[in-house]
């Protein structure tokens, strides 16, 4: 995987805030997290990253990014899914995040075990894979662009890359409510 070579940056001015996160209360709840290449049908050079509820498959945070994640990447999304989680989910410290096996990530490792937050390494992540699946299933069938067209509006003479990626953007923080809806049928 090639990726963005940089140091940890954690502080004030990054995503990842020891302290903030330090306040949150911590759950019995274990997150899968990581990101993937979108196929070159939906965006050539997009990445999408997803933390995943290993209990039931609910997305707790996503991201689109036009680069290759790095490590810093990693600890913003994980971040977001503790301190501001999509849908009806809890503000907190999770006990366990799964991540795929990626040297890369290491350098966040210490810094979640100061949280008191477990870190299982492992090279298959079943429930983010099935979820990462359906959502690439769910971007394939163009079922999302009615909606995001009803947010954001039709874009003329805008920047068709830039229109592209915010589309996919709105598309996916709008997946949780339609997985969510799907579910209850």
């Amino acid at each position: 995987m090639a990726t963005r070579q940089g140091k940890l940056k954690l502080g004030k001015r990054s995503g990842f805030v020891k302290r903030r996160l330090s306040w949150l209360p911590q759950e019995e709840l274990v997150r899968e997290a990581d990101f993937c290449p979108l196929p070159a049908v939906l965006g050539g050079g997009l990445w999408l990253g997803l933390v995943v509820s290993q209990h039931d498959g609910s997305v707790v945070a996503q991201a689109i990014l036009e680069h290759a994640p790095d490590v810093n990447d990693l600890a913003t999304l994980l971040a977001e899914a503790m301190q501001r989680p999509l849908m009806e989910q809890t503000r907190c410290r999770p006990k366990t995040f799964h991540l795929r096996d990626n040297p890369e990530w290491d350098e966040l490792r210490p810094h979640l075990a100061q949280l008191s937050i477990g870190v299982v390494v492992t090279e298959k992540l079943l429930k983010w894979e099935e979820v990462f699946a359906d959502l690439i299933d769910y971007l394939k069938s163009g079922e999302w662009k009615q909606p995001v067209i009803d947010i954001a509006g039709d874009v003329e003479g805008g920047d068709e890359r830039q229109d592209r990626l915010v589309g996919l953007r709105l598309a996916v923080i709008l997946y949780p409510a339609v997985q969510k809806a799907n579910k209850t049928k």
